[in-house]
């Protein structure tokens, strides 16, 4: 999961995306990409789908976009479709409804490494690391914009032919 998302930032910064990530208050990691205003719903879709798909290309041993469970094979799911109406983001810094009450923490991308623990964070924890944070890790995040037409047409070249969506 580090290294697809360490993947993932890196494929941001060579297409001109800034990314911030939070751990999911669960087991995952959820990668942030600030769009701006002006862009419509298909393009931040295809957006996700895009760097998806680039990164099953590209670490066909390690992502996957397969939903089913079994199918996974041990694979880490890109879930590029929970970018979608109706569907609900933990938001940062929320308590989630399971055993240990975790919280869903904003990380700065030095902390995503070998060490990371991402259900490590919890409603006991939270605020001794909220008051150790020199700033929010998302705190930049509303004040980006980004040539999403230059980052769509970037990715879709780095895709194999016959695989674009």
């Amino acid at each position: 999961m580090v290294t697809i998302a360490n993947a993932i930032r890196r494929l941001c910064d060579e297409i001109a995306l800034p990314t911030y990530i939070k751990t999911s208050g669960s087991a995952g990691l959820h990668g942030l990409i600030p769009l701006g205003r002006g862009h419509s719903y298909e393009q931040s879709r295809t957006l996700g789908e895009l760097l998806a798909r680039v990164m099953v290309a590209e670490l066909p041993e390690l992502a996957t976009v397969t939903r089913s469970i079994k199918a996974r094979e041990g694979r880490v799911y890109i879930d590029y479709l929970q970018n979608g109406h109706g569907r609900l983001l933990v938001a940062p810094f929320s308590v989630r409804p399971l055993p240990g009450a975790t919280v869903s923490m904003p990380l700065s991308w030095h902390e995503v490494n070998g060490k990371l623990d991402a259900g490590r964070s919890t409603i006991k924890s939270a605020l001794k690391r909220l008051r150790s944070l020199k700033a929010d890790p998302l705190r930049s995040i509303v004040d980006q914009n980004v040539d999403l037409r230059f980052a769509l047409n970037t990715l879709a070249k780095r895709l194999p032919l016959g695989r674009v969506l």
